[in-house]
């Protein structure tokens, strides 16, 4: 999908991280845009694709309706996995031609979406190099020619696992490749809109493209029309084919002599050169259509109601089968969204946190070492306001449902609660405060809680089971984390 093999000659700009990481430390932690978040858009007719794809390889695909609603239940545990990092996800649609059922999902999981009039990919890569997303989530290496800024390609569900991360300052940097350098290797490699130079593989392409010509190129082509854009090309062809032959700059491996008499009179193919430096987006000249309101691209919690009555409506989930699903999938995606929240407040009268529409009283922290580079701590929750608004309060509680294991980074949690080197059972002493915008927390140079407990070589559900236990023998009843408040 996209450029063939640019992913493969751009891989050694890539920067290896989790998308835990990347909002923790370039979105939560230096307050990004005020907002304690990155907003980074996805092209979700690519997600879409993805778990098709996916789903084909298992066997349990069929393109009636019943797989239709397959895809959207998949698409649900993958916004209930991005949920657990500090991200406002911004999805965008080729177009207006799609079910409005995945818009209203979107919705209630507190995210955004609109409809591209062109390529989603070219809307992207121009609100991010506007500055009004911070990143992209794609498979599509269409968007680096198109002029994004930062691309991650993020093969996983899980927010833990690693991510590649490319920036066009990397990718410069480090491949010599800027704006015309990247679409001169389009034309030549080929890709969506056509085969490209028949030959040419990344080695040419990149060594081309250090050669200068893709800078001359793109001079070209912005600069002139009509009989002198003619003889420009004319005449850019003529060394191309010449550097070709002799490799006088020294940037091929080799002399590429039979390409060079193969290169047609209509390289490079101007149509869809055009394409990747003039896409159709919301910011064309003279488009007439409607322009995303980026103002109200604001953080937000997932609707607990919304949720249960679009699973119950989509999916058939209904009482303790719904409950079963939120249980496993929605509500640690709750906690994180919540306690990450920019409008988070600590009442240290009685250790609760709050938020637009939560609360949270805070029984213990628990570090663990399952990621070093974050410092992720573990917080126990419990469910039972979830379960209300949920409508499912008539289903009796059971102890395998009511405590559930969160885990959250250091950072976000120092923030949250002011001051991460007291022990839980003096958080009451924690001065308080009206605005996250005041903190002067440094969460790098606090020590850990000195009365908690380390969890290391213990899986999740192993140390979730003893916790339960010791809840329901009375030992961690009182004061326990009550979370979901219907101001």
């Amino acid at each position: 999908m996209g450029i063939n093999d640019l992913w493969k000659m751009v891989g050694s700009a890539a920067e290896t991280r989790s998308l835990l990481h990347v909002a923790t430390i370039d979105g939560f932690k230096p307050d990004n845009r005020g907002l304690r978040t990155l907003i980074i858009g996805v092209d979700i007719s690519i997600r879409i694709n993805a778990i098709i794809t996916a789903l084909q390889a298992a066997n349990v695909f069929n393109p009636g309706l019943a797989g239709q609603i397959l895809v959207l239940e998949k698409l649900f545990y993958q916004l209930c996995q991005w949920s657990l990092a500090a991200l406002t996800l911004v999805f965008i649609f080729d177009g207006p031609g799609r079910p409005s059922f995945k818009r209203a999902m979107i919705t209630a999981f507190g995210y955004h979406y609109y409809d591209a009039p062109g390529e989603a990919e070219a809307e992207l890569a121009q609100l991010n190099r506007n500055g009004e997303i911070d990143g992209i989530i794609t498979e599509d290496s269409d968007a680096l020619v198109f002029g994004a800024k930062c691309v991650i390609r993020a093969t996983s569900s899980c927010v833990e696992d690693a991510a590649l991360v490319f920036t066009s300052e990397a990718i410069e940097r480090a491949m010599s490749l800027d704006e015309g350098g990247l679409l001169l290797c389009a034309l030549v490699l080929g890709g969506d809109y056509d085969d490209g130079l028949k030959g040419a593989g990344p080695m040419v392409a990149h060594g081309l493209a250090n050669a200068g010509f893709g800078g001359d190129l793109i001079n070209i082509l912005r600069s002139l029309k009509g009989s002198q854009l003619r003889d420009h090309l004319n005449a850019w062809r003529v060394k191309l084919r010449q550097e070709l032959r002799t490799n006088s700059s020294g940037k091929l491996s080799k002399r590429q002599p039979k390409l060079a008499e193969s290169i047609p009179d209509t390289f490079p193919n101007t149509r869809v050169a055009e394409l990747y430096l003039n896409p159709l987006t919301s910011r064309s000249v003279g488009f007439a259509g409607a322009k995303p309101n980026v103002r109200f691209w604001l953080p937000a919690e997932p609707s607990i109601p919304a949720l249960s009555t679009f699973c119950s409506a989509e999916f058939g989930w209904r009482g303790e089968h719904l409950l079963q699903k939120f249980n496993s999938n929605l509500w640690p995606a709750v906690v994180f969204r919540m306690i990450s929240s920019r409008y988070i407040l600590h009442d240290v009268t009685g250790n609760r946190f709050l938020s637009r529409s939560t609360k949270a009283d805070l029984l213990k922290k628990i570090p663990s070492k399952s990621n070093p580079a974050l410092e992720l701590y573990r917080v126990r929750v419990s469910t039972n306001n979830f379960v209300q608004l949920a409508s499912l309060n008539h289903l009796p509680p059971t102890p395998e449902r009511d405590i559930k294991l969160v885990s959250i980074p250091k950072a976000i949690l120092a923030v949250a609660m002011r001051d991460l080197s007291l022990p839980s059972t003096d958080l009451a002493r924690v001065p308080p405060f009206t605005s996250n915008s005041d903190s002067n927390v440094n969460s790098d140079q606090m020590s850990d809680a000195s009365d908690t407990e380390i969890v290391d070589d213990m899986v999740d559900t192993e140390f979730e089971e003893r916790a339960v236990g010791r809840a329901y023998r009375g030992m961690i009843t009182e004061g326990i984390i009550d979370l979901t408040w219907d101001f």
